[in-house]
């Protein structure tokens, strides 16, 4: 049931083998192994630089050609190339050349549509050697090999040495802004794009921080963004310390950390504010994650964690992200293995990566997962499209040219992206009630547990009120959620069509949706209540279409009272309702709640049906009944109840739904949504259905 919209990541440690095709993580913990199947270009998997350049510098991943599946640049110097593109296809990847010239460039890279085109531009800076720092227009989707992007220019003159950019709207303008440390003269800049950023000469930039002097760690780096003292404003993270706007483009600086470095912040437990953690980068020092027991803005309040017994020796790795996919935030650190340009054996030769698995209560599980190899600007993405977090590598100057992929669990045959298979194709994407608790007290804590499950599609209801709906995308944005769908009640839309269409368009949804009809008292509804529904559905539709969104009811029950041999009201509805206007949303469980088979309530009104919600029932749950309502212990893990959910997902496919969504009113959606995406991702149509979940 989903209300309408308002306004509004000592333990065992686990051995891993490494530099094998396939490489098992076995622990003597219950916890279960994570298989890795690891590419390399040294095996041919991927394609090194094709000017065997001997420095590698900076990683980015994001989903450049816009098909729904990550691929990653990287940036070199002492040779061109300078840019690479790698483009994911079905068999790996394919090498594209984005700068044909020999740039020097830094470590670092940022990623947002610059152009505002819809698709993603990218940003590198110079090295020691050079003032600029530039940005490549994108130009999806005619991509050519040796066709280099388009080169603009950030920054100019000045000093020299870009390590580290990060874009968020750090303004509150509506726009990001890039974030960039200025080595050479120890300043944080924050450049705001211009209005046509394609013919600037340079955009403007203010300062940050000027002359800044890192605790503990010799370099200054590491810039990330963050709401930290949870007002709802993003803020800057860099090496020791946070950033707060304080109008115009002031800041002041929270200088938190003993040590400095790479930065990035998420919710490692529940808790008003959120934790950060910081690696000591180009230096060495601990590896520690800090939280707030106080007030975020006096630094005396933020309480220091060790991950290691020991230091980490230039720890040029850190990424955040739900590794094991069970909806708690993993930290992933790892070392180089060498940086002296002229040595010809490792500075480090046991060069270790960890990944440190959170249970969301602030603890974590320590795990090495290979020695030896060395790690610099590791990156956490799904670089293959089946909903995990695969592990992007490159050494800086050790073994060089180089890249490595470590694909989680390897590739699952057919998935496209979380809960999917060569089956079932989905998208699966989450219904934002599910974690209700959550987010009524902790809005970025519920967004960061949704997108740590893997989703990116999610269904908006219930989110606490008085968070306006721009600043809700602008939210799930940043996290990697994408608004498809939301509810608004049938009074707002029968009454205030206008509000709903405006609320729509700022939150960027592709379909609005009701999910009651009102009556008095809740009485039982009757056919008037339903052709003045089908009336006031119509008049929602034609407005919304007009905004390129489209309106959808879904019933929860009550309207499948009888009406007349073998039918119901929502039939009735069906039929006064204007297909090209209205569609409906499915949701299974209410479905077979009301007594109705969800199969053939779908082909008894076929090409209706754009939406579906994924549930399913205990076993022995009373049903015929048209309330709408039961017990949440009756909402249980999909395919371990009493609804065929192998069958309506394969109806609804023939019938072309759009956006399927997982839907837990549980008491438990933590501990069931993981397992309710397992269940969908062993879905098979052979002859042998997939066993029940437990």
């Amino acid at each position: 049931m989903s209300p309408s919209l308002t306004s509004f990541p000592p333990l065992p440690i686990l051995a891993c083998a490494a530099l094998t095709s396939t490489f098992l993580c076995a622990a003597t913990a219950p916890q279960p192994a994570i298989e890795w199947q690891h590419l390399s270009s040294r095996a041919g998997d991927l394609a090194a630089h094709p000017g065997g350049s001997t420095q590698q510098t900076g990683a980015v991943v994001a989903d450049f050609d816009q098909d729904g599946t990550n691929d990653f640049i990287l940036s070199f110097r002492h040779k061109g190339p300078a840019l690479l593109f790698y483009r994911r296809i079905a068999t790996g990847w394919i090498q594209y050349v984005i700068e044909s010239e020999p740039l020097t460039l830094e470590a670092g890279g940022a990623i947002a549509d610059i152009d505002g085109d819809g698709d993603l531009d990218v940003v590198f800076g110079g090295d020691y050697q050079s003032a600029e720092v530039w940005w490549w227009e994108n130009p999806a989707p005619h991509f050519e090999k040796n066709a280099p992007w388009k080169r603009h220019l950030i920054k100019k003159s000045g000093a020299k040495q870009h390590h580290d950019q990060c874009f968020a709207d750090f303004l509150g303008t509506g726009r990001p802004q890039l974030a960039f440390w200025n080595q050479k003269v120890s300043t944080l800049f924050l450049a705001e794009i211009p209005d046509n950023p394609r013919t600037a000469t340079e955009w403007p930039i203010s300062t940050v921080l000027a002359g800044a002097k890192p605790n503990g760690v010799p370099y200054i780096e590491g810039v990330s963004a963050y709401d930290i003292d949870a007002d709802g404003r993003i803020d800057i993270l860099a090496c020791d310390s946070w950033f707060k706007h304080v109008g115009g483009r002031e800041f002041k600086q929270i200088k938190f950390a003993t040590h400095g470095g790479l930065i990035f912040a998420g919710y490692f437990k529940p808790s008003k504010f959120p934790q950060i953690v910081v690696s000591p980068g180009d230096g060495s020092g601990p590896i520690r994650w800090y939280e707030c027991t106080g007030d975020p803005l006096n630094p005396a309040d933020w309480k220091p964690h060790e991950l290691l017994e020991r230091a980490i020796n230039h720890g040029h790795s850190l990424q955040l992200g739900d590794i094991d996919r069970d909806g708690h935030l993993d930290i992933f650190v790892a070392e180089m293995a060498k940086w002296t340009h002229k040595a010809v054996i490792p500075d480090n030769p046991n060069a270790t990566a960890w990944i440190f698995y959170g249970d969301g209560r602030g603890n974590f599980r320590k795990t090495e997962f290979a020695i030896g190899l060395g790690w610099h600007e590791t990156r956490l993405g799904d670089l293959d499209g089946d909903g995990d977090l695969d592990i992007l590598q490159k050494p800086y100057n050790w073994e060089v040219p180089r890249v490595d992929v470590w694909l989680n669990g390897g590739t699952r045959s057919g998935a496209r992206g979380v809960g999917t298979n060569a089956s079932f194709h989905g998208p699966v994407g989450l219904q934002l009630w599910s974690l209700r608790d959550i987010l009524k007290t902790n809005v970025p804590l519920g967004l960061q547990t949704a997108r740590a499950f893997g989703f990116i599609e999610v269904e908006i209801a219930g989110v606490p009120a008085g968070l306006p709906h721009a600043q809700l995308r602008a939210r799930l944005l940043a996290v990697g959620l994408k608004p498809v769908s939301g509810n608004w009640s049938y009074d707002e839309v029968a009454r205030n069509l206008d509000k709903v269409v405006a609320e729509a368009k700022a939150l960027g949804v592709r379909y609005v949706g009701v999910g009651s009809i009102s009556r008095p008292d809740r009485r039982a509804l009757t056919e008037a209540d339903m052709v003045d529904a089908a009336n006031t559905f119509n008049r929602a539709g034609e407005a919304l279409g007009r905004a390129g969104i489209r309106f959808f009811f879904h019933p929860h029950g009550d309207e499948f009272v009888p009406h007349g041999a073998g039918r119901t009201l929502f039939d009735l509805l069906a039929e006064k309702t204007d297909s090209q206007l209205v569609c409906f949303e499915i949701d299974i469980f209410w479905a077979v709640h009301a007594g109705q088979d969800p199969v053939k309530l779908m082909q008894r009104h076929p090409n209706r049906w754009h939406l579906m919600h994924i549930k399913d029932m205990r076993t022995g749950t009373k049903t015929g009944l048209f309330t709408g309502r039961t017990d949440r212990s009756n909402d249980v893990v999909v395919g371990s109840g009493i609804i065929d959910v192998s069958a309506a997902l394969r109806e609804g496919q023939r019938q072309g739904i759009k956006h399927y969504f997982i839907e837990d009113e549980s008491t438990d959606p933590l501990g069931q949504i993981p397992k309710s995406l397992r269940y969908l991702e062993s879905l098979s149509w052979g002859t042998n259905p997939p066993a029940r979940s437990q």
